[in-house]
């Protein structure tokens, strides 16, 4: 007895007519993806002529603000590279994150000599500073802060307010976009190394 077929002469003949087109899909999901990297390539271009690019990360009750810079490899070719990031404290009110400072760090004067302050707490617009001479420190000038493997911070510091005898708080401003980068940097490096202290203890 002969049994009846799983399917139809005419189901056959779809399937096989199915098989036999050429395979649209891949081609449009290519096209596709050319105009988008094109669209994205162009907003990219336009956002960060304007200097208004950021990947902004929260976590830990801190919020990390990494400026995104569009880099021409060639006329065709772009890249996104990340800056160091600005680091802030988020509570009731945000505020950017204070290094306690491992040590020390000595503040030089517009002439490149000893100003009598030492750096002890530092942020990206703010810092603790001790005061050795006599009197009181200027309300505002310009230093140079020395960091760690010979790198080097102009800003200009102006007092907010009197601590104690010897302690004195700044709001510091950077010079020059180099100077800004250096500062993030630094501080990015620190509050990385604070990040991994707990973990090495364990």
């Amino acid at each position: 007895m002969q049994r009846d077929p799983l399917l139809t002469q005419a189901e056959l003949d779809f399937i096989q007519e199915l098989i036999s087109q050429p395979l649209r899909a891949p081609r449009s999901a290519a096209v596709a993806q050319l105009a988008i990297g094109e669209q994205l390539s162009a907003l990219l271009s336009h956002v960060s002529d304007a200097r208004q690019l950021s990947l902004n990360t929260h976590s830990d009750h801190e919020h990390l603000s990494f400026p995104l810079y569009l880099v021409q490899d060639s006329e065709t070719q772009s890249r996104l590279e990340l800056g160091a990031p600005l680091i802030f404290e988020q509570g009731l009110h945000e505020r950017p994150w204070r290094l306690q400072l491992p040590g020390p760090l000595p503040l030089l004067d517009d002439n490149e000599q000893p100003s009598g302050l030492t750096a002890l707490e530092l942020s990206n617009n703010g810092m603790l500073v001790q005061y050795a001479k006599a009197g009181t420190p200027a309300k505002d000038q310009l230093l140079q802060l020395m960091l760690p493997m010979e790198r080097r911070v102009q800003l200009r510091a102006c007092l907010v307010r009197r601590v104690d005898r010897r302690h004195y708080a700044y709001s510091v401003e950077t010079l020059h976009a180099e100077d800004e980068q250096t500062l993030r940097q630094y501080l990015f490096e620190q509050h990385s190394e604070h990040r991994q202290q707990p973990e090495a203890i364990v």
